[in-house]
């Protein structure tokens, strides 16, 4: 086997199979092999069509991002699909699992496509601030129209090949081995006279160009930032009807070149690597990932009724159990109602909503644990209850953790985060169950090790306490939203507190010398949004300032400016000190997991990367400095961790491996 690659010849089909585990990725030794190998099929007089696929579970789904980082170097992708595109035999894609970026480009190139049932597609560059390096820009449009091609290259979502609009994107389908399917197919192809098509050569999707036309307009309305990864795409694409292909080529390697070097594109990559590494538990060799495909779900609350719909949504089992199955009616109904509002909204069949029902079983909670494979506890009052014997249970509210816990981010069944939470006495197979109950619901699991303690609340936690000591220190409160807001963030930190509720927040503690602020606002019965005042007065029209509020805190403090990047600095400066303790602690293990954490459950800016990217991002030493001087009686929150210093002294960041 040529590095990453298996080359066999059947019956005139030359197979060139990518076997670069885990995902197939198309890394600098897998691109020199297939250049070879496709070389050496050409030279094959026995040799008259040739079928490109991938081993194990997928198709080349991708890059390898290290290079990124490290350096691309020839030959690059766009090289291999010229190569692929430009060969006298026919070439064939035979498609399966996830044909992702690098992976689609390379499909886009041959001269057919075969896609086996539950392939699917994706262009997710944009998402890390890239536009496609390999000629998609330039392919896709020709094969299956601007409007479609725009869609999903901006959007950057995930797309079924064997139906629906990705469709347009292959030739055939096929079911069972799909191997078998590609060699059937290439040979019939060969046999009724087919020979090379060129993506580059076909105009079908230009046929109607005001459709071009306004499906760039649409596009162009949309967009938020002219120098962004998607407006490159768009212009991409509305050149290449226009222009030759060669051009296209050259302008689409021009785009990926500024794009590569920007900073936003540094922390989008991150973030999005950040995500599949928090995926990678330290788990000791030889941990068995068990299956769950029945979850016992105890509690008639909202958790639990988000719980067991994310579980229904994902194919699992729900045996939903209360004290009393009468408690559960409520629950049960409001369950339906979400499921009926997905099929109104189009993004269920009746059918899938038929069948998502049929999986759930309700009742009381005892009789409710027997055939599950796992028990979550998401009740406020703890069901005392002892679970059948050898089962896992995990608690899912912000109780103490002795063994397992699960710590959604709200609302279950929208975001994408899970923080599984290895108590004192939690054990790796116990971890096993929560890390395969994430997997199996499309959640993104962060390995924690706590006494229930979370990675949201600690992230959140710390930058309130370093809002309250930015108003210590004389900052306008409003001054520190606008600035929070104006640098991408939309969590305003006074802002959203007062929509959370003011009483929650007022119990926080503080050290001696610095100010509760909530704690004072409730004691003149501001609770915030749902008392109509808090630190702003809220009214039909939104937030507005609060008039006196500004007299209020000058009674307390004497007001000073503070410019907008400093209140920013400080507030994101004490997240990744938090951040940094957390992993000295070990109660995470990567200082990625932090980030991929403040992105999907803070919504902290994806194209800042998280608090950890950021402080790399404006300077260790800056951010360092900046926390060591403050002036503040809360010393013990604002000093740095030994960390920073550590990693500085040696030219590192958190992120640095």
């Amino acid at each position: 086997m040529a590095e990453g690659l298996h080359y066999s010849v059947h019956e005139g089909v030359a197979i060139l199979s990518v076997d670069n585990p885990p995902v197939n990725a198309l890394s600098h030794a897998v691109r020199v092999s297939l250049m070879e190998a496709l070389a050496r099929a050409e030279a094959d007089e026995q040799v008259q069509t040739i079928v490109l696929m991938g081993t194990g579970p997928t198709f080349p789904a991708g890059a390898n991002l290290t290079e990124y980082e490290s350096g691309l170097r020839a030959p690059f992708l766009r090289d291999v699909c010229a190569k692929v595109e430009d060969c006298p035999k026919l070439v064939v894609a035979a498609l399966h699992g996830t044909v992702y970026g690098g992976g689609l480009e390379l499909a886009l190139a041959a001269h057919y496509r075969l896609a086996l049932d539950g392939a699917r597609a994706s262009l997710p560059e944009v998402r890390m601030g890239l536009t496609p390096s390999a000629g998609a820009t330039q392919r896709l449009p020709r094969l299956v129209g601007t409007a479609l091609a725009l869609d999903m290259m901006i959007s950057g979502a995930t797309w079924p090949m064997t139906r629906g609009p990705g469709l347009a994107l292959v030739d055939e389908t096929c079911t069972g081995d799909l191997r078998a399917g590609a060699l059937a197919y290439a040979q019939r192809l060969q046999a009724t006279g087919h020979g090379p098509r060129r993506t580059r050569d076909l105009r079908d999707g230009f046929a109607d160009y005001r459709a071009h036309g306004n499906a760039i307009a649409t596009r162009r309305a949309k967009l938020t930032d002219e120098e962004s990864a998607a407006a490159q795409v768009l212009h991409l694409v509305e050149a290449a009807p226009l222009l030759p292909f060669e051009t296209g080529i050259a302008m689409e390697e021009d785009a990926f070149v500024l794009c590569l070097a920007s900073d936003a594109a540094r922390a989008l990559r991150h973030a999005f690597t950040a995500e599949r590494l928090a995926r990678r538990f330290a788990l000791p060799k030889g941990t068995v990932q068990p299956a769950v495909n029945r979850i016992a779900v105890l509690g008639q609350g909202t958790l639990a009724m988000q719980i067991a719909v994310s579980a229904l949504n994902a194919g699992i089992g729900v045996n939903w159990g209360a004290r009393s199955p009468d408690m559960l009616q409520d629950g049960v109904e409001q369950l339906r109602d979400v499921l009926a509002a997905g099929v109104k909204g189009g993004g269920l069949s009746p059918e899938q909503s038929q069948a998502r029902l049929k999986l759930l079983h309700w009742g009381d909670a005892a009789e409710m644990m027997g055939g599950a494979d796992m028990i979550i506890d998401a009740a406020r009052d703890p069901f005392d209850m002892p679970a059948p014997r050898g089962a896992v249970r995990a608690v899912a509210t912000s109780a103490q953790v002795d063994a397992l816990g699960l710590r959604f981010a709200p609302p279950v069944f929208s975001t994408r985060l899970v923080e599984i939470v290895q108590g004192p006495g939690g054990t790796a197979e116990q971890v096993a169950y929560g890390l395969a109950l994430a997997e199996r619901m499309h959640k993104v699991p962060v390995h924690v090790r706590s006494a229930g303690e979370s990675v949201v609340g600690t992230l959140a936690a710390a930058m309130h306490r370093a809002a309250d000591g930015l108003l210590d220190l004389g900052a306008d409160p409003y001054e520190v939203d606008t600035a929070v807001e104006a640098w991408g963030w939309t969590r305003a930190p006074f802002r959203s507190r007062d929509m959370s509720g003011l009483e929650e927040w007022a119990k926080a503690p503080r050290a001696e010398g610095a100010e509760n602020w909530s704690a004072l606002l409730v004691e003149i019965d501001r609770f915030g949004w749902v008392s109509g005042q808090g630190f702003y007065d809220w009214t039909d029209d939104g937030a507005q300032p609060a008039g006196g509020m500004r007299r209020l805190l000058n009674g307390q403090r004497r007001a000073q400016k503070i410019s907008p990047e400093t209140l920013v600095m400080l507030l994101v400066g004490a997240m990744a000190n938090a951040g940094a303790r957390m992993v000295s602690q070990g109660m995470v293990h990567k200082a990625s997991d932090i980030d991929a954490v403040a992105i999907l459950a803070l919504d902290f800016p994806r194209v800042k990367g998280g608090p950890m990217m950021a402080a790399g991002q404006w300077g260790m030493l800056k951010v360092m400095k900046l926390l060591e001087r403050l002036d503040h009686p809360d010393h013990e929150f604002w000093r740095p961790d030994p960390s920073w210093a550590e990693r500085i002294k040696y030219g590192r960041t958190f992120l640095s491996k």
